[in-house]
């Protein structure tokens, strides 16, 4: 089985898949880690939401296929308009954001190289932030998979993070929370 048909199998049947992720998958099986920064494709058993909230009543929504060094979660959430969204839920419960609106510009945030997305300064270029928290200017960066993004899907990677992702943007937290306290 590979990593695209592992990730299905845990992800609830609601979540759109977008053809994207098959082909991230395709690329990381033929050219191997790291993606970028630290982040990896990671298959849930389906479990996870319920563990991470505590209750397993909004579980349906999410589909997760990612995870950071930290244990942080990368996942399509479904909002209460039925939009699907990406977004990030960091491991110790903080750091929960949207990051993108569609799989297309996740992978384009992705490709700029921060190590860990969610504790990221995306205002900053990736060099700037770099040197900001005392590691190599380039550390993080993938040429090869930054090439691919913008050669596959004919976009352009960004050179800061807040082009794509707003951090101020405080609505998915605030759908974990008020789901919190009518579940928990």
């Amino acid at each position: 089985m590979n990593t695209y048909e592992k990730i299905l199998q845990g992800i609830p049947s609601q979540v759109a898949i977008p053809a994207a992720l098959e082909k991230l998958c395709n690329w990381t099986d033929e050219n191997g880690y790291p993606i970028s920064g630290y982040f990896e494709l990671r298959a849930d058993d389906g479990a996870t939401m319920q563990y991470w909230l505590g209750f397993n009543n909004v579980s349906d929504r999410f589909g997760i296929f990612g995870a950071g060094g930290d244990g942080s979660l990368y996942a399509f959430w479904i909002d209460d308009e039925n939009n699907q969204k990406i977004v990030h839920l960091g491991s110790e419960g903080g750091e929960l954001y949207i990051l993108a609106e569609n799989f297309i510009d996740f992978l384009r945030l992705l490709a700029i190289g921060y190590d860990e997305i969610g504790f990221a300064d995306l205002s900053m270029a990736i060099e700037e932030w770099n040197t900001a928290i005392g590691q190599e200017k380039d550390a993080g960066i993938n040429p090869k998979f930054r090439a691919w993004v913008e050669k596959e899907f004919n976009v352009q990677v960004p050179v800061r993070g807040s082009e794509i992702a707003d951090f101020n943007n405080v609505a998915f937290k605030n759908w974990i929370e008020e789901q919190v306290t009518k579940y928990a």
